[in-house]
């Protein structure tokens, strides 16, 4: 009887610590949709994740021609990961390739693809700014007392996100290991006591 109890016991603590369950990572939506076609400029392509995805995981984009869309920015909002594009895309198709790491650690991939059809270009947009003259005086005095600035390692910060994933997704595995181990030795120091 007093087997069952510690049994028990064992039970209830494993379900007060549930180990970490969590989907992969995949795209479900997407603007431009996947197989979408559309008639109006795109400047920024936006994936959403049915889970949570870390900083380090990343898009590249694609032309017809298989030649790479400059990139401005990609910015990660966990479950969104939004590409800002340099210029709109011009009509063609384009597919878009992408990888995430997700809060699970696994690492997963895909891509959506699109079409642009031809589109009106706004007439502001072909407007030329108006030529100011540049005081070449002042740009010298704020080169001068331009400070420079360290950036951030990026290497260094990605690295960090991954360790913290891990670290969630192992503590439990960890816990639950140090608890059979527990177990273990308690039944081993019985047995020997008798």
């Amino acid at each position: 009887m007093k087997k069952v109890k510690w049994l028990f016991v064992m039970c209830m603590a494993l379900l007060l610590f549930p180990l970490h369950v969590a989907a992969h990572s995949y795209v479900t939506e997407s603007s431009p949709g996947d197989g979408e076609v559309i008639e109006e400029a795109v400047e920024q392509i936006v994936l959403h994740f049915n889970a949570g995805i870390e900083r380090v995981s990343t898009a590249t984009v694609y032309n017809e021609d298989g030649e790479e869309i400059e990139v401005e920015n990609i910015d990660v909002e966990s479950p969104d990961l939004t590409i800002f594009l340099v210029e709109p895309l011009l009509p063609g198709e384009y597919v878009v390739e992408w990888r995430a790491l997700g809060e699970d650690t696994h690492q997963t991939e895909g891509s959506i693809s699109f079409e642009v059809l031809e589109y009106e270009i706004e007439e502001e947009a072909l407007e030329e700014p108006p030529e100011t003259e540049i005081d070449e005086v002042a740009i010298d005095e704020e080169e001068t007392t331009t400070d420079v600035v360290d950036e951030p390692n990026v290497a260094e910060s990605d690295e960090v996100v991954v360790e913290s994933s891990m670290e969630r997704f192992l503590l439990p595995i960890v816990f639950t290991g140090a608890i059979a181990v527990l177990v273990i030795l308690l039944l081993l120091i019985k047995r020997f006591r008798k």
